[in-house]
């Protein structure tokens, strides 16, 4: 090869290297088609993911989605206003379909059984039902839905899949509307990355939808995704506005660790749920969760805990650690609790299951319990002194 060929091809193959890092720099929708790529060969075997080691469709189907029970034991080591840690077994029952749920403890002080304590909930409202304090009862009408149903996906969201549906990634990311952004996302580690702004119109992504396992939106999706220079995807956010004005969904962290779930609600409140995968190991999946309500009178409750879960062959073991409950900085509630769920079939109703009839509770708005906590907390515990003469002993 004389050295005039050999210097044309140098020059081709230099022209094509600056046009494909230029592609990949610069072409909003090529980017996003890198960033397809390194998600299903990247992040998708990282175990800081999120979802790693965990199947989606089975957990989606077959516990988020279904009827379960579960069982286990509990311990409150601080508990306000009551200087003894508290410890019992729990059971009970959760139907996404009827949209109930039912939790009964048995609880014991010290060397003696002080009674049961019964959670329940329907559609929009929380039941507290408490023998151990003389039978007293409360119903708190939330005003939110407490049974929320996760995509019942038709298959495994893994590399297969992306490699599988290739083609129909290729055709939807071309159809899709993708706008750069000037709004950049530091990430924990100090990656910086640029947004890109996609709109799926109404009637595209069928594959999308067949893969969620539900019907294709009658209006356009919006979500936002930001990638770093190697086209690596450090965080998604999707917007839920059609749904509930202001709300959102959000992936972020080095390889998507990390979800942070956020709604608005009435009267200038708002609710935020944050869960971080925490990797390192194969055999255990472990999350540290943060639930954050911030009401319109100053006060922020919060529920912190660190949430270990593995599959076994009944079901799952599920073990909480280090929970907290605060009010602003005051703790309220310290303790642990750990167990098993299992899928239940043919459950029957699951109010009938527990032998409860909640008929005749007083429902009362959660604003009342919200704007004066500590005066229905002292109510509460006036007439369990009235009520049950044991707990006097702990004056």
């Amino acid at each position: 090869m004389n050295k005039k060929k050999l210097g044309i091809i140098i020059v081709v193959v230099l022209a094509l290297a600056i046009f494909v890092k230029a592609e990949l720099t610069y072409n909003p929708t090529v980017r996003i088609l890198a960033s397809v790529i390194d998600f299903s060969e990247s992040t998708l075997n990282s175990q800081d993911y999120l979802a790693y080691n965990i199947d989606l469709k089975d957990l989606f189907r077959n516990y988020t989605n279904s009827d379960i029970s579960y069982s286990g034991t509990a311990y409150i080591k601080k508990l306000e206003g009551f200087p003894y840690s508290i410890s019992g077994t729990i059971k009970g029952e959760r139907s996404a379909v009827q949209k109930k749920f039912s939790c009964k403890s048995d609880l014991d002080v010290l060397v003696m059984n002080v009674g049961k304590m019964e959670v329940y909930a329907q559609d929009q409202t929380v039941y507290l039902v408490m023998p151990m304090l003389g039978d007293i009862s409360y119903g708190f009408n939330t005003g939110n839905d407490l049974f929320l149903t996760a995509p019942n996906l038709n298959n495994d969201l893994n590399r297969d899949w992306f490699h599988k549906n290739k083609g129909n990634i290729f055709h939807f990311v071309r159809s899709i509307k993708i706008e750069k952004s000037d709004a950049k996302y530091i990430d924990e580690d100090g990656t910086e990355s640029s947004e890109f702004n996609i709109t799926i119109p109404q009637g595209q992504g069928d594959f999308i939808w067949e893969l969620l396992g539900m019907d294709a939106p009658d209006h356009d999706i919006k979500c936002s995704i930001y990638l770093d220079s190697h086209n690596h995807t450090r965080k998604i956010t999707f917007d839920l506005s059609h749904k509930t004005p202001g709300a959102y969904i959000s992936v972020f962290g080095n390889n998507l660790s990390t979800i942070e779930m956020y709604a608005p609600l009435p009267d200038g409140e708002q609710v935020t749920a944050t869960i971080k995968r925490n990797g390192e190991t194969d055999y255990t999946n472990s999350f540290s969760d943060n639930i954050t309500y911030t009401s319109n009178n100053g006060k922020a409750y919060t529920i912190d805990c660190t949430t270990l879960l593995n599959y076994v062959d009944e079901g799952m073991k599920v073990e909480v650690s280090n929970f907290e409950v605060k009010e602003n900085e005051k703790v309220l509630a310290e303790g642990y609790m750990k167990g098993k769920v299992t899928t239940k079939e043919n459950m029957g109703d699951v109010f009938k299951n527990a032998g409860v009839d909640l008929s005749d509770v007083t429902v009362i708005d959660w604003k009342t319990i919200k704007n004066d906590t500590a005066s229905f907390i002292d109510d509460v515990i006036s007439q369990a002194r009235e009520n049950v003469s044991i707990f006097n002993l702990f004056e």
